[in-house]
């Protein structure tokens, strides 16, 4: 994700990858092991991709959807910035992103377009330049240079670069902390990454010494747990890479406000970071909690239930992320929000606060990412269209970033 076009079909792409409640173990379950480290890197991709989509705080502007063009409304569901853009995406601490006369630009809660933010204060962000990657700042300096054959984000204060055909972890300083040794290398967190060797995943600590190996490492750690397979079965390990919860689930997900939905069975319930079942096998379809509320399938009532299993309200739907934030101070990190995105069995678009009032949809348009391959030159025209001729020239004198 070297440039602001590739971040947001990322995002794009990791919504609609978000578009089934299990994605990351239905999906592993049933491919070849070739196939299944694809798929993994590219939920790993979508995750950290829709960190940055849905990074956004509580009170930040929502992206909505009518009659094709893309606008903003607040928490209430009241119209903040109408509806004029052929693409934008959400807010993060207080600028979005909006896609007009052929230029990703930025844009304050009031409306006004500024030239696109690289990254904010504090933060690197990857950056191609010819055919190596760095990281620059949020003035687009590279303040690591442009060395590596590639590069992801910034997790737990380490980034995975690749050179040549291996893989090793830099500092924020921009030094070599673990030699590149592996085949494939993913994030940290919690003082822990998961990379890859020849004989498959490992679990590493943040000098590059393995703690577990002969486990397949597809979720993300949360809660001191990391989400682990082997034999065709889930369970977890501690940040020492010990067995912390047998692996004898047919699914799992990873922790979230200290619950992880596990499936035996055809059935899903929650178990605690102990392993102690905290909610009972009885679902079809459990997500993750965020906020004290998780979306939960029974049959064919659907809606968010409490940390007691209980249905908090109903509403239905087809899929629901829950009640998550991307939170930028820690990059991967998931904080809870007071709205979750929804979409219903003929696609339409929702948003539903934390008390169950609909404040959005649900409507035909849907936030979606930009043109895979690119913008054409119809579509900048297109961009174009409405915009007042001050803006337009304010647009083009914007810095390319």
């Amino acid at each position: 994700m070297d440039d602001y076009g590739s971040v947001n079909q990322a995002c794009g792409l990791a919504r609609g990858q978000r578009f089934r409640f299990r994605i990351g173990n239905t999906m592993t379950a049933a491919i070849s092991e070739r196939r299944r480290r694809f798929a993994r890197f590219l939920i790993l991709f979508a995750f950290i991709a829709s960190s940055a989509c849905l990074g956004r705080s509580q009170d930040e502007p929502l992206v909505v959807v009518r009659d094709g063009k893309y606008g903003y409304i607040d928490h209430t569901g009241k119209v903040i910035i109408r509806p004029q853009f052929i693409w934008a995406d959400d807010f993060w601490r207080g600028l979005g992103t909006v896609y007009v006369c052929g230029q990703y630009v930025s844009i304050d809660s009031s409306g006004t377009l500024v030239p696109l933010r690289v990254t904010v204060q504090g933060h690197l962000q990857s950056k191609r330049e010819g055919q190596k990657t760095g990281f620059v700042d949020e003035q687009g300096r590279f303040k690591i240079k442009p060395s590596f054959d590639d590069a992801l984000p910034f997790s737990d204060g380490l980034a995975a670069v690749q050179v040549g055909k291996k893989w090793g972890f830099v500092d924020t300083a921009g030094h070599q902390v673990i030699q590149p040794q592996f085949t494939a290398a993913y994030y940290f967190r919690e003082g822990v990454g998961i990379a890859q060797v020849d004989s498959g995943d490992v679990l590493i600590d943040k000098s590059g010494k393995v703690l577990a190996s002969g486990f397949g490492l597809v979720d993300f750690v949360a809660n001191g747990r990391v989400p682990a397979t082997k034999d065709g079965k889930n369970g977890y390990l501690d940040l020492q890479g010990k067995v912390a919860i047998p692996l004898v689930y047919d699914s799992g997900s990873k922790f979230s406000g200290g619950l992880a939905a596990v499936k035996k069975g055809d059935k899903w319930g929650y178990v605690d970071p102990a392993g102690r079942s905290a909610i009972p096998f009885e679902f079809d379809e459990a997500g993750e909690f965020g906020n004290g509320l998780a979306p939960a399938r029974i049959g064919t009532r659907t809606g968010f239930i409490n940390e007691s299993g209980n249905f908090s309200f109903e509403l239905p739907f087809r899929y629901a992320p829950g009640f998550f934030t991307g939170d930028e101070e820690s990059n991967l990190f998931i904080a809870a929000s007071d709205v979750s995105r929804f979409w219903t069995a003929d696609n339409k678009f929702g948003y539903v606060n934390a008390s169950g009032r609909v404040v959005w949809g649900p409507t035909d348009g849907s936030p979606d990412h930009p043109p895979l391959l690119g913008w054409s030159d119809e579509l900048n025209a297109e961009s174009c269209k409405g915009i007042s001729e001050s803006i337009k020239a304010a647009i083009a004198g914007f810095s390319p970033r």
